[in-house]
């Protein structure tokens, strides 16, 4: 497992001490010799948080191609926490998507989520400069996830809360999920990717307030752990 990263790379600024904090925009400046490691660290994270019978980051589908971007939390025995994420110019506006951010039990409730988000919006705004916004996509069957996303977007489809439904949102989540995954079927208007974690299951816990009406929802929507909800919402940046 990768314990730090070489001098080569520059870490960015923390908002904590004990943490090493560093941020691609393009991840396929990070090293061959560094890649493989990284990806075991990154699919460690991912074996603890989930029920997972195969990696997820792959030789063949790795998470160092230079559409995506990320962002690397170290501690001093490790790897605690990454951010994956793309920035796409969709014929509806600038977007980005959240390719998969996790954290160590350990380090959670620390504020990292919320960090990497900012650190997200942060660098997509740039594209969105005079439009006001931006449209910010995400894939999830976690609760907690849809709900912290959710928050930050001025609307959002599928509308889980109040059974709204958006034109302009839906035909955002249909391009966007076809550039992302192409072939893939897209149930619309539920927004819903069936099988899209076959080999990964979402540990279910006990939710509450927001969290807890997202859960009874996603029950009823997508009650196969295999299955997932795509969802877009327009975030004000």
């Amino acid at each position: 497992m990768v314990r730090k990263l070489g001098s080569q790379y520059q870490a960015i600024n923390s908002p904590w001490t004990g943490y090493a904090v560093y941020s691609f925009p393009d991840a396929s400046c990070i090293g061959a010799s560094d890649r493989q490691p990284l990806m075991d660290a990154m699919n460690g994270i991912i074996a603890v948080n989930w029920k997972a019978t195969e990696p997820h980051w792959t030789a063949s589908s790795p998470p160092f191609d230079r559409k995506y971007s990320l962002i690397l939390v170290f501690d001093s025995l490790g790897l605690a926490a990454f951010s994956v994420y793309r920035v796409l110019q969709m014929s509806c506006g600038p977007a980005v998507y959240r390719s998969g951010t996790e954290v160590l039990p350990a380090h959670q409730g620390h504020g990292l989520y919320g960090f990497f988000t900012e650190e997200v919006l942060k660098r997509a705004s740039s594209a969105a400069k005079g439009i006001g916004g931006l449209f910010y996509g995400w894939r999830t069957r976690n609760p907690i996830v849809w709900a912290a996303n959710a928050k930050i977007c001025e609307k959002v489809t599928p509308s889980l809360l109040d059974d709204i439904r958006d034109s302009a949102l839906q035909a955002a989540c249909v391009e966007m999920c076809a550039t992302l995954y192409p072939g893939k079927p897209l149930e619309v208007p539920e927004m819903i990717m069936r099988g899209a974690y076959g080999h990964i299951k979402h540990h279910r816990q006990a939710y509450r307030g927001t969290a807890s009406l997202v859960d009874a929802a996603m029950s009823r929507m997508i009650p196969d752990s295999a299955d997932a909800l795509f969802s877009v919402g327009f975030a004000r940046v």
